[in-house]
């Protein structure tokens, strides 16, 4: 018995041990991080064609101190990468790792308002007082998003006044484009996004549908409307009997538009709302 208790004792004592290191290894200075490190989308689609920027917001929160002056945060675009493993034919181990560069890179001045800009310097702070902040990424309407979407990961950098964060909440990507875009509420395909909850997986002509049938913008601001309504169900009802109603149109079916499809190829999943 007294083996036992002694054992216990010891792993209390070991637990106790590693919960003071990981808690000092945090708060020798001040770090910042990511509140969210989910990838963002965005999209011109929606906005009048004399517009010509926007900004999407990232936020960020502190761990230390709280300061009573201005200080200062920092984000970099850095790449991409796409890991494919070879393995060996016989025993499927991983023998080799190619890493490669993700394409469509968002390009500094014709993409997005560079980083380092003077005239975003006073926006990229954690104001005195404060444990948060929002930083803004100014993006632009180049032609060449009406047929791509571009990327951009966003890292913080280290400053004067703050180390980093936590290595997984570090970097974030924003996907932009002036085609239709998933929001936010929709950015998953699984149960973390509401959206897909009302509406199912995700798709580009799914999206289009919704618009065409709805006559409205569908977006974050009108997912937020109709959750605060409590009309998701009467949407989703309307999107299901406009989909049977369009599948069993025999026009639509003669011109090969019926059933919808998730994409143009005819071997793609079907359009469906739960």
């Amino acid at each position: 018995m007294k083996k036992i208790i002694y054992l216990i004792i010891t792993i209390s004592l070991f637990i106790a041990g590693c919960t003071e290191t990981d808690y000092l290894a945090y708060t020798d200075i001040n770090r910042v991080q990511m509140n969210d490190t989910t990838t963002q989308s965005f999209t011109f689609v929606y906005e009048n064609v004399s517009v010509t920027k926007d900004t999407v917001w990232i936020r960020v929160n502190t761990i230390g101190n709280v300061s009573d002056v201005d200080r200062e945060v920092k984000l970099l675009q850095v790449p991409e990468y796409i890991y494919t493993y070879v393995r060996d034919p016989q025993t499927g181990q991983i023998t080799d790792t190619v890493k490669t560069e993700r394409p469509n890179k968002a390009v500094s001045g014709v993409h997005y308002v560079d980083l380092t800009d003077a005239g975003l310097k006073k926006f990229y702070v954690v104001k005195a007082n404060a444990v948060t902040a929002l930083l803004p990424v100014v993006l632009l309407r180049d032609a060449s998003l009406k047929s791509t979407g571009y990327r951009m990961r966003l890292q913080i950098a280290e400053t004067k006044d703050f180390g980093l964060g936590e290595l997984k909440a570090r970097a974030k990507t924003i996907i932009f484009s002036d085609m239709l875009e998933r929001f936010y509420s929709w950015r998953l395909d699984n149960y973390t996004a509401s959206a897909y909850s009302s509406f199912g997986k995700y798709s580009v002509v799914k999206h289009q549908f919704m618009i065409d049938v709805s006559g409205e913008v569908i977006d974050e601001t009108w997912y937020q409307t109709i959750l605060a309504i409590q009309a998701t169900a009467h949407y989703r009802n309307l999107f299901k009997t406009a989909l049977n109603a369009f599948n069993a149109n025999l026009a639509n079916q003669a011109a090969g538009k019926a059933p919808l499809r998730e994409t143009s190829d005819p071997a793609s999943p079907l359009v469906t709302f739960p």
